[in-house]
């Protein structure tokens, strides 16, 4: 609770290292750094940048949970790096903007999100996901498929014909190019700071090119449907959402910048968590020969031949813990920051404002404290009867600002991992090395290169 007493200010600080923590090495082994840092120093810590920030490291359930659950008068995302890293990007959408203008957004954008319309896109993620089985199958047996591009192809494909009603599909892989090198730029925080090291101005540098087709292709999107309204059958948009619209506040509909602002939004996070979750998920299945027989079981006794439906899902269990473990393992958020609006008190310590608190999901995830061998692939912890204690598990996030995609992600993830499986069986690309890289998210460092053959 804070509190501005005396006794708040004979509180210490959190412990943590004495020295100064330089940029480089935070950026050179993110993740390395994290653990090193709870494992040092325990659940909560503070350590100083060669900048002067102090930020504070929170990586127990509770901890993470007073911070999530916490009102924005407490702990704010704004002036953020993650605010940082987005907003040139993203502009001022659901994810970037703050206070009352934040919720006017998640009212707007909530209806869209109501399960019974995210369930009628069923269809559409089944047949896309089937698409692209068959593009593999079709891929020469000589050279590796590369599987997180194509994962994020699909995910985007399906993601703009929930968001916009539109098929990315013939823009080939420009726009998944496109969206590589902002995550990348965007990585390495804010681009239109001065850059410190080559690679960051290589990255910097092609952040505009990368930037502007991403924003050409979206506000193509949004000018079509204008013209056009909206598609005669099939589930509605978001964009159809939107433009129907009307602010309460001023009894208009939304801008021209508000839409764009919106739909970029929905499109670039939209896509990420679903692509890297079933990337990991395929990995770790290539891995782990017999949990891939039970999911394989799992499908044909659910689904024989026939194509996967919404209504399949509750008793494709066995698949679902496989996506809810490779998100454990390899969370596609693996930090999430606030900033300390006023002197604060966490955890019996005391937190100057201003301070930059943060949570790691990575940390989370691998904690020997919460989870039996963390590291180890263990799909069946998700099965067992009372799941994860709170905050333990945070993929999405958690609290006020937990990912409202959310449930469309996870429908969207179960239905493609289901008809890839149901189709084929993926095996790693020999000497191929598969390792996490900490982005924007959490990606395999060199790609995920790996072979498909077709099961009977």
């Amino acid at each position: 609770m804070t509190t501005t007493t005396n006794k708040q200010d004979e509180l210490p600080l959190p412990p943590g290292p004495s020295r100064v923590v330089t940029a480089d090495e935070i950026r050179d082994h993110p993740l390395e750094f994290l653990e090193s840092i709870a494992r040092e120093h325990g659940a909560i810590s503070m350590h100083v940048t060669d900048k002067g920030e102090q930020v504070v490291m929170v990586s127990s359930p509770e901890l993470t949970g007073e911070v999530l659950l916490a009102p924005e008068s407490r702990f704010t995302k704004q002036a953020t790096p993650d605010d940082d890293m987005l907003t040139p990007l993203l502009g001022e959408g659901l994810l970037t903007s703050h206070g009352e203008e934040w919720r006017r957004q998640r009212d707007l954008t909530t209806p869209m999100f109501q399960r019974q319309r995210v369930e009628a896109f069923g269809p559409q993620i089944v047949a896309s996901t089937t698409r692209f089985t068959e593009q593999w199958l079709e891929h020469p047996t000589d050279t590796p498929i590369q599987i997180d591009r194509d994962l994020t192809s699909l995910a985007l494909e399906i993601v703009a014909l929930a968001i916009v009603g539109g098929d990315l599909s013939g823009i080939g892989y420009g726009f998944g190019e496109a969206v590589d090198a902002v995550n990348a730029a965007v990585s390495h925080g804010d681009p239109r700071d001065t850059p410190d090291t080559p690679e960051v101005l290589g990255h910097f540098a092609a952040f505009t090119g990368a930037k502007r087709t991403i924003d050409r292709i979206v506000r193509l999107l949004i000018n079509a449907r204008r013209m056009m309204g909206p598609p005669d059958d099939g589930p509605v948009d978001l964009l159809t959402v939107l433009l129907d619209a009307i602010d309460p506040q001023t009894g208009e509909p939304l801008t021209d910048e508000e839409l764009r602002d919106q739909v970029m939004t929905m499109v670039m996070a939209g896509h990420e968590t679903t692509a890297k979750a079933l990337t990991w998920s395929l990995y770790l299945m290539s891995q782990h020969p017999d949990v891939a027989a039970e999911v394989h079981a799992e499908i044909q006794d659910v689904l024989g031949d026939r194509d996967a439906t919404i209504a399949d899902i509750p008793a494709l269990a066995i698949s679902r813990s496989v996506i809810q473990e490779a998100m454990r393992m390899y969370p596609p958020i693996w930090v999430i920051s606030r900033r300390v609006v006023a002197d604060d008190v966490l955890g019996g310590y005391r937190i100057p404002a201003g301070s930059l608190v943060c949570v790691s999901p990575w940390v989370l995830h691998h904690s020997d404290e919460i989870w039996d061998q963390p590291f180890e692939f263990k799909p069946e912890r998700f099965r067992e009867a009372d799941g994860p204690s709170p905050f333990s598990y945070v993929p999405f996030g958690g609290g006020p600002r937990v990912c409202i995609g959310r449930g469309f992600a996870l429908i969207e993830a179960q239905l493609a991992f289901a008809t890839i499986c149901q189709r084929l069986s993926l095996d790693l690309w020999p000497g191929h090395l598969v390792a996490p890289e900490a982005l924007v998210t959490l990606k395999p460092v060199n790609g995920m290169h790996m072979s498909a053959r077709r099961r009977d």
